[in-house]
């Protein structure tokens, strides 16, 4: 795989970069104007990736100031590249924000990430493809991508999956917390498989008359999407610091 990022909270501190893993700063976001607001960093701090989300923008406006800011942070941090972590389909500006990064990180040879509903308005960036599934299998999930978009610019964003879903299940569950996945697994002591097609693990058990379905991720299964992809040839991963810190020797040392 060509690029390993590490999605990092701003002012964490990681032990990624020694298992190649580069950071994407989660300390920016395109508001109201648009402009670029972002979480003060450490003003040494160079190099990485710019993670940008929009969460609360209307689209409403004009982005060419905007992605003048965020060019000029990026030269500005040595950054050598943007995520542009957007939820939902594009909406206003934001598909015009998105064409105007790509033409310019490509000028650059900054790499570009996107959701896969901004692919169109993004010709040369990477289309970031979730790991999270409910039904089929990611190996199949992955290649559809890479033959829109070729494996060159597909990547996989992966999210560290607990929810619980309702039978049949469809679309995302019911999130869970750490501690209340623990819980449930103490209290009822359910059979757990490995889905090889999801790559998650999962068990299933009763509330009243409803069958409940739930998934959820381990550093093996972690490791899983990360192989099926690079056996795709898929370029790059995207991974979520806060979860996968305390497991980056499971993930990605040797012989596990």
């Amino acid at each position: 795989m060509k690029e390993l990022l590490l999605a990092l909270p701003a002012g964490r501190e990681t032990g990624g970069r020694s298992y190649g893993l580069t950071p994407a700063h989660m300390a920016y976001r395109v508001g109201p104007g648009p402009k670029l607001l972002g979480i003060r960093l450490p003003q040494g701090l160079r190099g990485g990736l710019m993670q940008v989300d929009c969460a609360g923008f209307d689209g409403a406006g004009d982005p060419v100031g905007c992605c003048r800011q965020i060019l000029g942070e990026c030269r500005r941090r040595s950054f050598r590249g943007i995520v542009c972590d957007f939820e939902g389909m594009p909406v206003g500006c934001l598909g015009k924000l998105v064409e105007i990064l790509d033409r310019n990180c490509a000028a650059q040879s900054w790499t570009l990430y996107v959701p896969e509903c901004y692919a169109a308005h993004a010709p040369q960036a990477r289309v970031l493809v979730p790991s999270a599934l409910s039904h089929g299998t990611l190996e199949r999930r992955l290649r559809e991508a890479a033959e829109r978009y070729g494996a060159g610019r597909t990547a996989l964003a992966v999210e560290w999956v607990r929810e619980d879903f309702l039978l049949p299940a469809r679309g995302r569950g019911e999130p869970l917390g750490r501690e209340q996945l623990e819980g449930q697994l103490e209290r009822l002591e359910p059979a757990v498989f490995f889905d090889r097609g999801l790559c998650a693990h999962y068990y299933t058990y009763m509330k009243g008359p409803q069958a409940h379905f739930v998934l959820f991720d381990t550093p093996r299964s972690i490791r899983e999407k990360l192989e099926t992809a690079n056996r795709l040839g898929i370029a790059a991963a995207l991974l979520p610091q806060p979860e996968v810190e305390d497991h980056l020797e499971e993930i990605f040392g040797p012989g596990t």
